[in-house]
């Protein structure tokens, strides 16, 4: 036995044959300290992870009210686009989706106004009610809506894989981030060809709307894979990824158009003919 006062070794005792300190009380002192030890630092990882929850909730607000200006700040400087990371998945994964409600109602309101115009043959696509003032909201644009997610899925897919195959992939996340942001200026072209389609436009709406797909499913992957290949590999293997990429894309989405868009198409002639 050691004492802790003189630190003169004993064999056995309650106190200490050259100081006279006592043992017990030592050992209740140094039981007392390894008892609030645990305890003390028990609370450490609890008040950490409420602490944590706190941010957390306080930081959800700010995400959602921040999208306004997270859409200002890429409209005005598309550029930036490329620079977003994994905090702004959500507003990319909101943004791929307010892109693709922009392009089903600019097809859903031209093909409602033709609709009137030819005072209503195309309802029996939908319904066996026969004919009514406008065309179904729910059925037309959903069909709508799912052709443009194949299109923007397909897309995607071409580009996580192009960026695995180029070595360091990027993260799922950041990619719907940065893709997201890409297609947000496309939006709002789909905004103007809703208004050529209220108005009636035919010719118009198809162009825009058109031009916002081909720019979607073709342009901005090939750019999206150049802007980040440059700093993976050579510029000419760039180039070629780069490519090869957007080939793919408009190849699955020639084979998705022949699969699904145009029966769909071949079911809306066939109704007008009925006429």
């Amino acid at each position: 036995m050691l004492c802790p006062s003189c630190h003169c070794e004993q064999a056995a005792g309650n106190f200490c044959s050259v100081c006279g300190s006592s043992f017990r009380e030592a050992d209740t002192y140094d039981d007392a300290i390894y008892e609030v030890i645990p305890v003390a630092e028990s609370y450490a990882p609890a008040e950490s992870a409420l602490l944590t929850r706190v941010s957390r909730n306080a930081n959800e607000p700010k995400r959602l009210s921040g999208y306004t200006d997270y859409f200002q700040r890429i409209i005005k400087n598309p550029s930036q686009a490329l620079a977003s990371d994994h905090d702004h998945f959500y507003y990319g994964m909101l943004s791929i989706g307010i892109y693709m409600a922009t392009f089903a109602l600019s097809f859903y309101f031209l093909a409602n106004k033709i609709y009137t115009a030819m005072l209503g043959g195309l309802s029996t696509l939908f319904s066996e009610q026969g004919s009514q003032q406008a065309l179904p909201f729910i059925n037309f644009t959903s069909s709508i809506f799912f052709f443009v997610l194949l299109f923007v899925g397909s897309a995607v897919v071409c580009m996580y894989t192009a960026n695995l195959l180029m070595g360091k992939g990027m993260a799922f996340k950041r990619l719907i981030a940065q893709f997201g942001s890409v297609v947000l200026p496309f939006s709002c072209l789909n905004v103007i060809a809703i208004v050529f389609g209220l108005a009636g436009y035919t010719t118009l709406t198809l162009f825009t709307a058109g031009l916002s797909l081909f720019f979607t499913i073709s342009i901005l992957p090939a750019l999206f894979i150049y802007h980040h290949g440059l700093h993976r590999t050579a510029s000419t293997r760039s180039f070629y990824w780069s490519i090869g990429t957007s080939a793919v894309s408009m190849i699955i989405s020639y084979l998705i158009v022949r699969t699904f868009v145009l029966e769909f198409l071949t079911q809306i002639v066939n109704a007008g003919n009925s006429l």
